[in-house]
């Protein structure tokens, strides 16, 4: 079965490609500028804002007369699902809210009109009285692992790493299997999991180099990965979001067992593709499209997850066990941001964490609340609505 875009599609960001040299150089350069954004977070200031709109104004106006830029009216041309919502629950409440365009092309940059005047936003709207310093560097994943560390918050062994002599010690120092991913970056992007060897750690550092020079590796941890939504001082939701999975019966191929779960999966789920991608990681596992699973033997098909990959996802708030929540709302709280995502795995939400091997992967200073809104099962959270209210707190 072969994929029609693979010659276009780089199968290591999955269904969400970026270009390679320019994640690798900002993301590269970000790191270092890190303490010096994090210094400059503290000094930012409602006046320096006004004096920097009061500059860029005339500049604004002579681009819109010129019409390199220009503004969207229509939700519709929202540029991903995250804005959507928050773009929709903004009419209901009769807000007006407005999209850049340049050359003609919606970007993600907004602007809402509230408390008499125009804010401007990217997709999220934050009320200017927040300052959130952690803003400055949370979406660093090492930064985030110390920092939670510190407060005695779990988080899975491992560390930064820039060379592949590094990355070995600490593949010494740890527990297989291990996982490597860009230092930087969402989505998932040249993430790779199941590393049980120092060939396989050498071929999972070259892709996760290719958009930052800065890598984490970490051991990895087994379980769903969930996204818990910090908003305002509160947990508002816990997504699951998995993998696409297989179970064995004894009897069909591994290749077998993909087919069927392509004819017989819910319609918002998308096939799994069979790309080298998926060979090399069901690899990785001693195993190949022709491994007959035993009965009962359940195995994942891929590092992506979510329906997009022919996942799953399902809103399980209400099944939380309490002591995640409260784990998760002190890590909110110590961060002091109006909003995050959190990622973590584990793998029972129901039991309790202190007595299960689990951990905070991520923090997402720009969450894609929209995930809340339409899970495949379980009953969907508003939390666009809840953005909306911290403008009335």
């Amino acid at each position: 079965m072969k994929h029609p875009d693979t010659k276009r599609v780089c199968v290591h960001c999955g269904n969400n490609p970026t270009n390679h040299l320019f994640a690798y150089l900002t993301q590269t350069l970000l790191i270092p500028l890190v303490p010096i954004s994090h210094g400059l977070a503290y000094i930012h200031h409602r006046y320096l804002d006004n004096l920097l709109r009061w500059i860029l104004t005339p500049y604004l106006w002579a681009f819109r007369k010129t019409r390199l830029w220009d503004m969207n009216r229509n939700p519709e041309k929202a540029h991903t699902e995250r804005s959507l919502v928050i773009w929709q629950e903004a009419e209901k409440r009769k807000i007006k809210m407005e999209q850049f365009t340049i050359f003609g092309k919606p970007i993600e940059q907004y602007r809402a009109k509230l408390r008499g005047r125009w804010h401007y936003f990217e997709s999220i709207p934050i009320p200017p009285e927040y300052r959130p310093v952690s803003y400055a560097w949370m979406d660093d994943k090492w930064a985030l692992k110390k920092f939670l560390r510190e407060r005695n918050i779990p988080v899975a062994f491992g560390r930064s790493v820039a060379s592949q002599k590094q990355a070995r010690r600490i593949f010494s120092e740890g527990k297989v299997p291990f996982i490597v991913k860009p230092r930087l970056g969402s989505r998932g992007r040249h993430t790779v999991t199941h590393i049980y060897n120092e060939g396989e750690l050498v071929d999972a550092f070259k892709i996760a180099q290719k958009l930052s020079l800065f890598v984490v590796m970490e051991e990895q941890l087994f379980g769903s990965v969930y996204r818990g939504t910090y908003i305002g001082g509160e947990i508002i939701g816990i997504l699951r979001g998995d993998p696409p999975r297989i179970t064995g019966d004894g009897v069909h191929t591994i290749k077998e067992l993909i087919e069927i779960k392509n004819k017989t999966k819910h319609p918002k789920v998308k096939d799994v593709v069979i790309l080298p991608l998926l060979v090399s990681f069901i690899g990785r596992q001693n195993l190949d499209l022709q491994t007959i699973l035993p009965k009962g033997k359940t195995i994942d098909l891929s590092e992506q997850i979510g329906i997009n990959c022919g996942g799953y996802s399902a809103e399980e708030f209400p099944k939380t066990h309490p002591k995640i929540i409260e784990y998760l709302k002190r890590a909110g709280d110590a961060l002091d941001a109006p909003v995050i995502g959190f990622d973590f795995i584990i793998p029972d939400i129901t039991k309790n964490p202190d007595e299960q091997r689990w951990g905070i992967i991520e923090a997402n200073s720009l969450p894609f609340v929209n995930l809340h809104h339409f899970p495949l099962e379980g009953t969907p959270i508003n939390a666009a609505a809840r953005v909306w209210d911290l403008w009335n707190q």
